[in-house]
């Protein structure tokens, strides 16, 4: 290709146009500069933020399915509380799974089903069951997303209180906390458990990749870790309270449990209040009275685990159309974790900081090319006339243009090749550079309480794609101007000055 010929040749470095040559090497040299540092920056912001989200969704599944509140009014909820079968009580919605009984209710036992409630809803002549037919609607999705897990939880309150013994004295420690029912189907649950020492002898292990709790005749408990920075041991005991309403007045009742492990809550909005029990606890507590997340979020519901978050936008699609086709739409909510009210706040202002850097890094990106519009303004003067000699011989304005728009497209990749290659070694040896600057500083560089013990040292595929596509397109965008101002040169006028 005549243009590409040319353009290399006015690109190397020779002695006779040492200026021109240098100016090009400080144009790659500032590209391939502004290249590393917005591959560097923008990778580790990338890791950073997916450190965030996995830490969000860790102890909450990234998809969520919750009921509606048509649901709650419905006959098929509200006969519990009617059936002596169901120990005319409310049943969860794991309860209601295992349940082998859809309709609990006996017209010859049971009182009469007062006449304002919604009537039993029938599918084909059928009970309808809203639980078991979505639990078979989330069953059926395991084809399409292999290793996808569901499990349902509850969410309940109760006042823990501990008694703490050390050398000869009791101390006692009381908190109002939220119990979560242990998330058994949690691929992510043991990654969250504190590592405790082996001497302990009342302690949770992993096996298998599963948290297997002691047993005992107290019920085992995981507590936030900032009670074990608070004084707290494994083995301490205590007991979780919690009232009943009796016809008269309310009577507390009290469950006793021992500290068995401590979890990272990780960003999760009920923070260092949320305490992991048995299913049984959260069970027996929803059954005499409801409690309400403080931030709104349901208390009973499925979570829903796919392989990785890639899949969740595409999950809770397909589920919506399999419920709306199974009739069951209207009593379930799906969410994602971009919808949950403890993260949708943080989601958005990572959105708007990925937008906001992004476009810093073009402006950047924008200014560092700008160097070539100087570099092959100085070319087109120094080179006037061979783009003479070059349009007596035959060549086209178009073809004057292409060489140097080309150049400046040269620059611009190789900046890209360059700084990409100097961005793979920064972050390979990025530990090195964290802990120079902490050398400089006297101090953490980082806090690891906000990014973790490690910088992630991963290349964002998405900042690479960004920096090989806007990088080669803004040079050519400069090597415009150089070559319009190329192609207007005329032959005659540059001949008879010289």
């Amino acid at each position: 290709m005549f243009e590409l010929r040319v353009a290399l040749k006015y690109l190397l470095p020779k002695r006779k146009s040492l200026s021109t040559a240098l100016v090009s090497l400080m144009s790659v040299a500032v590209i391939s500069l502004v290249v590393w540092l917005v591959l560097v920056f923008l990778s580790v912001t990338a890791g950073i933020e997916k450190n965030w989200l996995q830490k969000l969704t860790s102890l909450y599944a990234p998809l969520r399915l919750s009921p509606t509140e048509k649901y709650y009014r419905s006959y098929f909820y509200q006969i519990d509380a009617l059936a002596s079968l169901s120990n005319y009580s409310l049943k969860t919605l794991g309860e209601k799974a295992e349940s082998p009984l859809s309709n609990p209710y006996s017209e010859e036992i049971d009182a009469e089903v007062p006449f304002y409630w919604a009537k039993p809803e029938l599918k084909e002549g059928i009970f309808l069951d809203p639980v078991k037919d979505a639990v078979a609607e989330v069953e059926g999705l395991k084809k399409e997303f292999p290793g996808l897990a569901y499990q349902d939880y509850e969410i309940s309150g109760a006042l823990l209180k501990l008694d703490m013994e050390r050398e000869g004295r009791i101390a006692s420690l009381s908190q109002m906390s939220y119990l979560l029912s242990m998330p058994d189907e949690n691929p992510h649950l043991a990654d969250l458990l504190v590592a405790s020492s082996p001497t302990d002898t009342y302690r949770a292990e992993l096996k298998s990749g599963k948290i297997h709790l002691p047993e005992g005749t107290e019920s085992p408990i995981l507590l936030p870790k900032s009670y074990r920075d608070s004084g707290v041991l494994l083995g301490d005991k205590g007991f979780l309270a919690y009232s009943i309403p009796t016809a008269s007045s309310l009577q507390e009742q009290r469950l006793p449990v021992r500290v068995a492990g401590f979890y990272d809550p990780g960003f999760l909005s009920l923070g260092n209040r949320c305490l992991i029990v048995p299913g049984a606890i959260t069970r027996q507590i929803y059954a005499s009275t409801q409690t309400f997340s403080p931030d709104g979020s349901p208390t009973n519901g499925f979570f829903l685990w796919p392989k990785n978050l890639a899949q969740v936008e595409p999950l809770k699609k397909m589920l919506q159309e399999r419920l709306q086709r199974a009739g069951l739409s209207d009593y379930w909510t799906v969410a994602t974790f971009e919808d949950y009210e403890f993260s949708k706040d943080l989601l958005q202002q990572f959105r708007s900081d990925r937008t906001l850097f992004t476009l810093i890094a073009a402006i950047i990106l924008l200014v560092a090319c700008c160097n070539i519009i100087s570099l092959l303004i100085l070319l087109v003067n120094d080179k006037k006339r061979e783009i003479a000699i070059l349009q007596s011989m035959g060549a086209s304005f178009k073809s004057i243009a292409g060489i140097f728009a080309l150049s400046g497209t040269l620059m611009g990749l190789l900046g890209c090749l360059f700084g990409t290659l100097l961005a793979l070694f920064t972050l390979h040896h990025l530990s090195s550079v964290v802990s120079f600057l902490s050398a400089i500083q006297g101090r953490s560089a980082f806090n690891p309480a906000f990014f973790g013990q490690h910088l992630p040292n991963s290349l964002s595929l998405d900042a690479l794609r960004f920096v090989l596509i806007a990088t080669p397109i803004l040079s050519s965008l400069a090597g415009l101007i150089p070559a319009i101002r190329a192609s207007k040169i005329r032959p005659s006028q540059v001949l008879r000055s010289e």
